[in-house]
C-alpha cells in the first residue's frame, strides 16, 4: 500500500510541475523559432558615405533605417502578444488536464 501511495505522490508532482513547463517551454520555443528568423534575416542597409552633411541618398537611408526598426519593433510586439495568447491557451489546457485527472 505505501508503494502505490508513494507512486501517486510523485505522479502527481510530475503533473503539475514538469509537464506544464515542458508544454509551456515547447511553446514559447515554438512562436521564438517562427518569429526571430524573420527578425535576424533582414537586410543590412548601409548608409553611402557622403562629404557634405546632407544628401537625398543618406535621407533616404535613414527613412529606411527608420522603417525597419518600426517593423522589427512591430514584430517583436506581435511575437509578444502571440506568445502570451499560446501560453493562455496552454495554461488552461493544462489546468483543463489536470482537473480532468483529478480524482
Amino acid at each position: 500500500m505505501s508503494n502505490s501511495n508513494a507512486n501517486n505522490g510523485s505522479n502527481n508532482s510530475f503533473s503539475h510541475a514538469f509537464l506544464p513547463g515542458l508544454i509551456l517551454g515547447l511553446i514559447v520555443g515554438a512562436a521564438a523559432g517562427a518569429f526571430l528568423p524573420a527578425l535576424v534575416s533582414n537586410p543590412k542597409i548601409t548608409v553611402p558615405r557622403s562629404t557634405g552633411t546632407h544628401t537625398p541618398a543618406i535621407d533616404q537611408a535613414e527613412d529606411a533605417l527608420d522603417d525597419a526598426v518600426d517593423s522589427a519593433e512591430d514584430m517583436v510586439d506581435d511575437a509578444a502578444d502571440t506568445a502570451e495568447d499560446m501560453i493562455d491557451d496552454a495554461q488552461d489546457a493544462i489546468e483543463d488536464a489536470v482537473d480532468d485527472t483529478a480524482p
